[in-house]
């Protein structure tokens, strides 16, 4: 990805957003402002970059990990929850669309300086006005300190109650990378704070299992400049990978799991096969 330039991903995945919210009969996730937030060009761009096996199953798992990480937050917030962090949150509405929970939070947007200039351009092009509790948070993964940059800001609370969604994100860093992470996530939130996160299955990265689907959708992040690193876990070990790192493991959702979920009424009832969601809390 080009230091200067809006993450396309973050792009993409909006307009998967907004294509449920506008297509889904059985609607599972209601993002009534993704539609919005692309502009036109950049929604013909990608139209014209569609591969059909692959978005729609795609297309399944942002709107499933969305409406999943929001029910546990809205349960969280029940429980104490007074901060949200949203580590990589590209084009996410959540601040504009949730004003029902924002009366009850701070919230905190972390993501790449490029993409948010070009979310904060775009919201004055719509004449959107971010809520004084939403405060944005340039970082680049890569190279800065989410423990540092967050920390410093008078706004955030450590010994708060926070939760964290960490969504779309991991396959793109390194192993070590996540891991460092998630331990400045444990180091900076206080006891029982809450991390919802997607992640790829490692066992099914092995290019002997490599499905025609990964393929596919590999090619085409190769091609925008955004290539997977790529970051994971294994299931089978993750509740003990993440005890390492200061979490306990509340919940694992296999594919299969989220099919079951939140898929029973749709149509095609696919997702992409090697990602899974996890539901954690700090120790």
């Amino acid at each position: 990805m080009d230091d200067n330039q809006v993450s396309n991903t973050s792009l993409w995945t909006a307009y998967m957003r907004a294509h449920h919210c506008i297509h889904a009969t059985d609607k599972i996730f209601d993002d009534f402002l993704a539609n919005d937030l692309v502009p036109k060009d950049v929604q013909e761009q990608i139209k014209q970059q569609i591969i059909p096996e692959v978005f729609v199953p795609a297309t399944n798992n942002i709107v499933t990990r969305s409406r999943y990480t929001e029910d546990i937050l809205e349960e969280a917030i029940r429980q104490g929850v007074t901060q949200y962090v949203i580590l990589g949150a590209g084009m996410d509405t959540f601040a504009l669309r949730r004003q029902d929970l924002m009366e009850k939070l701070n919230v905190f947007e972390i993501d790449h300086p490029a993409t948010q200039e070009f979310k904060l351009q775009r919201y004055a092009e719509l004449g959107w006005k971010n809520p004084e509790n939403l405060h944005l948070v340039p970082i680049d993964f890569t190279k800065q300190n989410l423990e540092t940059e967050l920390t410093n800001l008078s706004s955030y609370d450590p010994e708060a109650k926070t939760f964290f969604s960490w969504l779309g994100v991991i396959n793109y860093l390194t192993q070590d990378e996540v891991e460092t992470t998630l331990r400045f996530i444990a180091n900076i939130s206080s006891s029982g704070s809450t991390l919802v996160f997607d992640y790829m299955d490692l066992n099914e990265i092995n290019l002997e299992k490599k499905s025609q689907q990964l393929q596919k959708s590999t090619e085409y992040l190769e091609k925008i400049d955004e290539p997977r690193k790529t970051g994971g876990f294994n299931p089978l070990v993750l509740e003990e990978n993440l005890a390492c790192l200061g979490f306990d493991l509340v919940e694992n959702l296999s594919p299969s799991d989220i099919e079951s979920r939140y898929l029973k009424e749709c149509t095609d009832q696919h997702v992409l096969k090697h990602i899974n969601f996890a539901h954690s809390v700090t120790k």
